[in-house]
């Protein structure tokens, strides 16, 4: 019993020393803060010389690139942004107030410089959290709220998807002037780069390549302002619009040549060019809801679609010409030699097309005129019956008229030979009539054939020069690689 009452003591013993330190420290700290606060303003620039600037280091720290708004020029940032200044009436001896060596003071008790972000496209302009500064004992002050910033950009599209933007945040004193000597707090960061990026957390969309500083100073009614420039050079990744938009539409206008493939009177090339044509417009629609409004450029990848429109537009213009032709007929139109000789000879021989057992240098007959059937050339071989027969025609004939003159079965024979010769004269227009319409059928395929050459051209024409025009397509040195 008397070891359990021993041992509750020592327990009630520690814990009263304990707290009779506590309380010490807790007197020590609020003797510290009203001896510091004791004849401070908070206005007073905290120099001992009102002739002197006071100076400030401002060090940003990039934590996330949230969103970039090429339609509105806004991209969001999450900052913490870090002040630090020394404020000579801050200064304590640790070893009179229990060793406190730093100090947390709430917002709005000392004097806090009226840095702005110039370029915020913030509806409440500062978006800054405030927080409680941190004072040391040597009179250094740091001031690190952190924000969720909305910062205006010009964002150039005319590469997009392949672009690279170079957007800054613009920070400087709002009345302060050559009273506050501002200047970036670069320490420890790489050469060439004034963002610390310690805590950055890499966009899915676009990679962070530098990160340089700048700090100007600028002249405002007879007053000199400093003001610090954060550059952030960005490059987009291609691969989601490479795969969801250009490898689409390359597939698109690939499909588009195979059309001409088929054949010349097939009426389908027409549905299937029309609707590459709508499916490609899909594409245009969705680029101009990701792009500003504006006329200073144009998106390259917006003028890849753009002429893609105007070549299916041309493919279904092509088609409907060849399709025209093809059912074209000799007694509706008449096709001109030199239309013959640049269609049906020339272009074939150019093309590498023939005709099986056919000679381009064919005579044309006239229609209606009848001609000796002996001085005709240009007989086939399955009307030689009907010649031999007309010939057994002829040699009696000479023998009746030399003894009769008037025998019924001569005007028989004329008869017959008059009907022979107006059949073998209908055959040998029907054969006319085929050949020209073969003739329109043919001139049908090669412009089928010239337009499947062009397009091609065209097509992969304007895809390469999308892929060879456009800068730094391939290359990409991002400062944090996405894990």
């Amino acid at each position: 019993m008397r070891q359990f009452i021993n041992g509750s003591l020592q327990l009630l013993l520690l814990k009263l020393l304990y707290l009779l330190a506590k309380c010490e420290a807790s007197d020590d700290e609020y003797r510290l803060l009203n001896d510091l606060k004791e004849g401070y303003n908070p206005m007073e620039r905290p120099v001992s010389n009102h002739s002197l600037p006071v100076t400030v280091k401002l060090r940003i720290i990039l934590q996330q690139l949230v969103d970039v708004d090429e339609k509105n020029q806004v991209i969001t940032l999450v900052v913490w942004t870090q002040y630090t200044w020394n404020d000579y009436k801050m200064k304590w001896d640790p070893m009179e107030y229990g060793n406190i060596t730093t100090l947390q003071i709430a917002h709005g008790t000392l004097w806090k410089p009226d840095i702005l972000l110039f370029n915020s496209a913030n509806e409440h302009f500062d978006a800054s959290f405030p927080v409680n500064m941190v004072v040391s004992h040597n009179g250094d002050v740091l001031f690190a709220p952190p924000g969720i910033m909305q910062v205006s950009c010009n964002l150039d599209m005319t590469w997009f998807p392949y672009d690279e933007q170079i957007c800054y945040l613009k920070f400087g004193s709002w009345t302060y002037g050559k009273k506050l000597d501002l200047q970036i707090d670069d320490s420890g960061l790489p050469s060439g780069h004034s963002i610390d990026l310690q805590y950055y957390v890499p966009n899915g969309e676009f990679d962070l390549i530098s990160t340089p500083g700048q700090r100007k100073s600028t002249n405002f009614l007879d007053e000199t302002y400093v003001e610090l420039y954060f550059h952030l050079q960005l490059k987009r990744r291609v691969l989601y619009y490479g795969i969801n938009w250009l490898v689409p539409s390359v597939l698109i206008s690939l499909s588009n040549i195979l059309g001409f493939a088929m054949p010349s009177e097939c009426g389908e090339k027409i549905t299937l060019q029309i609707t590459n044509l709508l499916s490609v417009t899909v594409f245009l629609g969705m680029v101009s809801e990701v792009t500003p409004p504006t006329s200073e450029s144009i998106p390259v990848i917006a003028a890849f679609f753009s002429f893609s429109i105007v070549i299916l537009g041309l493919s279904i213009f092509a088609t409907l010409i060849i399709i025209n032709i093809f059912f074209r007929h000799p007694k509706s139109h008449v096709m001109g030699e030199w239309t013959r000789f640049i269609f049906l000879e020339w272009l074939p021989w150019l093309l590498l097309m023939s005709r099986p057992e056919h000679t381009f240098k064919r005579p044309v007959k006239p229609r209606h005129q009848n001609e000796d059937l002996e001085s005709s050339g240009t007989q086939k071989s399955g009307y030689s019956e009907i010649n031999q027969e007309e010939e057994k025609c002829r040699r009696p004939r000479l023998l009746v008229n030399s003894q009769v003159f008037n025998d019924p079965s001569q005007q028989a024979l004329e008869e017959i030979v008059e009907l022979l010769r107006g059949f073998q004269q209908k055959l040998e227009e029907d054969e006319e009539e085929e050949e020209q319409i073969l003739d329109w059928r043919f001139m049908a395929m090669v412009i089928d054939r010239l337009s499947l050459f062009a397009f091609t051209a065209l097509i992969l024409g304007t895809t390469a020069v999308v892929f060879l025009v456009t800068p730094n397509l391939f290359s990409s040195n991002p400062i944090i690689e996405q894990k």
